[in-house]
């Protein structure tokens, strides 16, 4: 008898005291939150107010939104948190996304026609000439700018090393995108060359 009163207490105890275990939980899991906070640097805090942005736009470092319109959007964004007061190194970080940006604008103007932006699939004098000038020209800018955003994640790396990191600013993806951007370049440059070196010479004849 004795055994099961004690039982039953001790089960009443547990009940009561879970509801009380679980606030404490939650509170602990709360202040730990608010503690990371804390102990994160203002590059770090400057970071999430980038990730916010990208995330907006279904994005991250080194994607892209869809169109044209929303990349615009997407400057006006990054550019509006530029102008608040900032680490040099965020600073540097922002310049480096907008210079992305900036290329993919050219990029997607660049391949606007699609088959139509290349000589690869063929193409036409009379139609073709403006066209892949206007093309080539975009897809050509559009790997310059590139350029630019890698040398300044080269300069990144190079002084702010930590922060760089932190920011997945690496010399892999400046590899990787240096690759891209030449690739881009190259096509470019042929298919105006291709263009001109045929159509300007029946315009000649």
């Amino acid at each position: 008898m004795k055994k099961t009163k004690n039982k039953a207490m001790k089960k009443e105890k547990n009940t009561y005291l879970m509801p009380i275990i679980l606030a404490v939980l939650m509170v602990l899991a709360l202040f730990s939150e608010n503690i990371a906070g804390l102990f994160q640097s203002d590059f770090e805090k400057e970071l999430r107010k980038l990730d916010e942005i990208n995330e907006k736009f279904d994005t991250d470092m080194y994607g892209f939104p869809e169109t044209m319109e929303e990349d615009s959007l997407l400057l006006d964004d990054l550019t509006e948190l530029k102008n608040i007061e900032v680490t040099e190194p965020f600073k540097l970080l922002l310049d480096i996304r907008l210079k992305l940006v900036e290329s993919d604008v050219f990029f997607k103007e660049g391949w606007k026609h699609g088959r139509g932006s290349t000589t690869k699939w063929g193409f036409g004098c009379r139609k073709g000439l403006p066209r892949l000038r206007n093309a080539t020209f975009n897809r050509d800018v559009s790997s310059q700018v590139g350029y630019e955003a890698t040398a300044l994640m080269n300069k990144m790396i190079e002084k702010y090393p930590k922060e760089a990191g932190i920011a997945d600013v690496t010399a892999k993806q400046v590899l990787f995108l240096n690759a891209s951007f030449s690739q881009e370049e190259k096509d470019a440059k042929r298919d105006r060359s291709l263009v001109e070196s045929a159509c300007v010479k029946d315009e000649d004849e």
